[in-house]
């Protein structure tokens, strides 16, 4: 049976023409400007493992922010998700940022634990500068 041996979240992700997994800008902690903001596009990927060819497999993605509101669920606009390979590729457009924290993007298969991902969200602070005499 299948099973999600890690995930992680980056800008971007493709498998080259050698079947390669080719990630950009793994994300460890993302620090906006300014609160709220919409991130244009992330990708949460995930790798399998113990998969056959003959399983069926259901996948459900989300993101869930400190305050314990859910976003960014499958079956709308913002979730397009891709089996590629024995990688999960799952595009998160529009991602909304409402508050500083730990933001928590999940992938489960049917059946199996949900894998997180926390990624601290930590707007930045406008350093006051001194006047120089």
């Amino acid at each position: 049976m299948a099973r999600i041996d890690w995930a992680l979240l980056c800008e971007s992700a493709f498998l080259d023409k050698q079947d390669r997994l080719c990630l950009i800008g793994i994300v460890r902690k993302l620090t906006p400007p300014t609160l709220p903001l919409t991130v244009p596009h992330l990708t949460l990927v995930a790798r399998l493992a113990d998969i056959q060819p003959i399983d069926e497999v259901a996948i459900v993605v989300g993101m869930v922010t400190p305050s314990g509101l859910h976003a960014a669920r499958i079956g709308s606009e913002q979730v397009v998700i891709e089996l590629a390979s024995e990688y999960i590729l799952a595009a998160l457009h529009d991602v909304p940022l409402f508050e500083e924290g730990a933001h928590r993007f999940q992938i489960q298969l049917r059946g199996q634990p949900v894998v997180s991902v926390g990624i601290p969200v930590l707007a930045r602070a406008e350093h006051a500068t001194a006047p120089l005499h």
